[in-house]
């Protein structure tokens, strides 16, 4: 190693290249890494939903979720099996073992669920789907939640919704769209009374002609010697002006009964309770998604375009925001960004005061340095920037410059004794050289541990790396490419007489700080039980303030997000009426609260609220007996969501009795 260094300091053409090649790449990664707010893991899991629309939970249990879970007993690489069965709907959750082929498990499980044939006559087919997103809740694929609002009109809101769908999946970067706000549209089949008592029809009878007239029946396969052919008959239709074709029965005339004779068919939505209101107004909501391959930043910034063209087009419809996580990533590239200048300056300021101007800017620049290297490993490695992520490099600006100002000052130090540059640079920095590596593998065996944590925190892998990462090519920085810039006069700058008077002052105090100190540590080096029992006591001081609370402790700290979210449910089967009306009692009281802010801040900081009927982010509930409000909070100084979600819980009912 000592060689190297001396290789480096005799020729810092070398050291110069190294910069130039990790800038090149760092700069070119750092352009080319997606962006996302959590990191991308490998998904594990198969959901399953079966409807069945006007069945209580207890019948969906019986009916659908215990048959499917003792179908799907047996199949290789499950870890677990959750299910909940709710009102209309039977939500089952196949986790699978860490590493497993989340394709081949969906294939296991469809295969099971297809080979169930005793589910309600009322049941839909079975939805199985893999997961595509893992970590946070399935939050590491969403890019945000959008509405569009008009007219209570529910049909021009579905045909505009639609369009809009379209637009933004036409686009280049959005693939993915979940659109939330209104029931699924049915054929509604309207029978008259008359003509049934006219032509002695009864309900069953119709239903069953429908059945099985509007069907896709395989008819299996005819081999010839040269192919086979597979025969299906594809009459399944979800055009009413076909089904009203649907031929009831035959007259002793020959006359043909259609269904248009004796019944309206038309489309419809059907009855399962889903509304959404923006301010007041009858919306829709779009949750737009995003593959590992696509950027959360590029796709925000197609929403709030596409959202602010929308709106100057139109009169009727507007669109809006609810939440964007690529705002609250892109506060945390700021913080990042301010607290990597203040480390800069302070680098300067304190080292060009003590030393040299010029050595302090090559010292600060192994802050710069150690991210451009670990930029340009990071997208060979799979890193994204995220929230996780840029919790590491946050967290190691602190510390990179350590190993750097060790050895800067060491070399310094030589140079004053009279040694020549070249000399004091390679002797300052052999010195310390294994008491600065020592130092900064104890870091980064620390942060290793992170990099073999498996289930839900896998996440943490990548705050491991950059963290790491980081201080690796710190310490390239400080071995390599520090000495080779400080073997020289200019920088070190010998000139004791261009010394001002405040840097002769701090001088003079630091020789007095260090004497002091000096005298200190010898006074309790003579006193063994005080180093001792010292440290023990103040162990013992913290481990009582964490008892008594006073000290208090969380996983994961809260992040003031720009929205608050109530969510609320009643028993299953309550009237949707009774859930709206609640629902609306909530927004009157976000309403008086908006304005006790106005009267104590002088400003408005709830900017508006959405209304869900029929389904809930969180709980993973649908049905008559469910709500939600969203607020959404503009960003002020006066109060964050955190102390105004304290001060709402304090305002709403305790029950949903009213």
């Amino acid at each position: 190693m000592k060689k190297l260094i001396s290789y480096f300091i005799k020729f810092p053409i070398w050291a110069n290249a190294l910069i130039l090649i990790t800038g090149i790449a760092g700069v070119l990664s750092l352009f080319l890494m997606p962006k996302s707010f959590f990191p991308e893991m490998n998904p594990n899991r198969v959901y399953i939903n079966v409807s069945y629309p006007g069945a209580s939970p207890k019948e969906i249990e019986e009916g659908i979720t215990t048959k499917i879970e003792e179908s799907l007993n047996g199949i290789q690489g499950v870890k677990e099996i959750t299910s909940k069965s709710s009102e209309n709907i039977s939500s089952i959750t196949v986790t699978g073992v860490e590493g497993i082929d989340v394709d081949k498990m969906l294939q296991d499980v469809k295969n099971a669920v297809d080979g169930i044939s005793q589910f309600p006559s009322g049941a839909e087919k079975p939805l199985v789907f893999a997961q595509t997103s893992r970590g946070m809740g399935g939050l590491s694929n969403v890019v945000g939640f959008y509405s569009l609002y008009g007219p209570d009109d529910l049909w021009e809101l579905k045909k505009m919704a639609e369009k809009v769908e379209q637009d933004l999946l036409a686009s280049k970067e959005i693939s993915q769209i979940d659109v939330v706000g209104y029931p699924p549209v049915i054929i509604a089949v309207d029978i008259r009374e008359n003509d049934l008592l006219k032509y002695g029809l009864s309900f069953n009878y119709i239903s069953n002609i429908i059945k099985a007239s509007n069907i896709d029946l395989s008819g299996g396969s005819v081999k010839t010697a040269d192919e086979e052919i597979i025969i299906r008959s594809m009459n399944r239709s979800t055009n009413p002006e076909i089904v009203k074709e649907i031929v009831i029965f035959a007259q002793p005339n020959g006359d043909l009964i259609k269904l248009k004779d004796i019944a309206d068919v038309n489309l419809d939505f059907s009855e399962i309770p889903l509304k959404n209101y923006v301010n007041g107004k009858r919306g829709v909501s779009f949750i737009v998604k995003k593959t590992t391959d696509e950027d959360l930043d590029k796709i925000a910034s197609e929403m709030t375009d596409y959202i602010s063209a929308f709106n100057s087009k139109q009169d009727t419809f507007q669109m809006r925001s609810l939440f964007q996580f690529a705002d609250l990533l892109d506060q945390r590239i700021d913080t990042l960004s301010y607290n990597l200048v203040i480390g800069l300056f302070l680098v300067c300021f304190v080292l060009g005061l003590f030393l040299s101007l010029r050595l302090s800017l090559w010292v600060a620049f192994g802050i710069p340095f150690s991210f451009i290297g670990m930029l340009s490993f990071g997208i060979l490695y799979g890193m994204t920037i995220n929230m996780i992520s840029l919790f590491g490099m946050i967290l190691v600006v602190g510390i990179l410059v350590d190993d750097g100002i060790v050895i800067a000052e060491n070399i310094y130090a030589h140079f004053e004794r009279g040694k020549s540059p070249m000399r004091a640079a390679l002797d300052g920095t052999t010195e310390v050289m294994n008491a600065v590596f020592t130092s900064v593998l104890t870091t980064v065996f620390a942060f290793s541990t992170l990099l073999f944590v498996g289930g839900e925190m896998e996440m943490m892998e990548e705050m491991a790396f950059s963290v790491i990462a980081c201080l690796l090519f710190s310490l390239i920085e400080a071995f390599l490419i520090l000495p080779s810039h400080l073997a020289s006069k200019k920088i070190l700058n010998p000139h004791k007489s261009s010394k001002g008077k405040l840097r002769t002052a701090l001088e003079k105090g630091v020789v007095s700080a260090r004497e002091g100190y000096g005298r200190l540590l010898e006074k309790i080096l003579k006193r063994h039980r005080l180093h001792v029992w010292g440290p023990m006591g103040f162990i013992g001081l913290v481990v009582l303030l964490f008892n008594f609370g006073l000290i208090r402790w969380t996983f994961f700290p809260s992040i003031p997000f720009d929205s608050i979210l109530v969510e609320f449910t009643y028993q299953p089967g309550e009237r949707e009426t009774r859930t709206e009306n609640f629902l609306w009692y909530c927004d009157s009281i976000v309403d008086e609260y908006n304005k006790e802010l106005v009267e104590r801040y002088n400003d408005t900081i709830i900017t508006y609220k959405a209304i869900s009927v029929g389904s809930t982010e969180n709980l993973g509930e649908v049905g008559s007996h469910v709500g939600s409000v969203r607020i959404s909070v503009k960003e002020n100084e006066h109060i964050s969501t955190i102390d105004m979600s304290n001060e709402l819980k304090k305002k709403f009912p305790k029950d949903s009795t009213r």
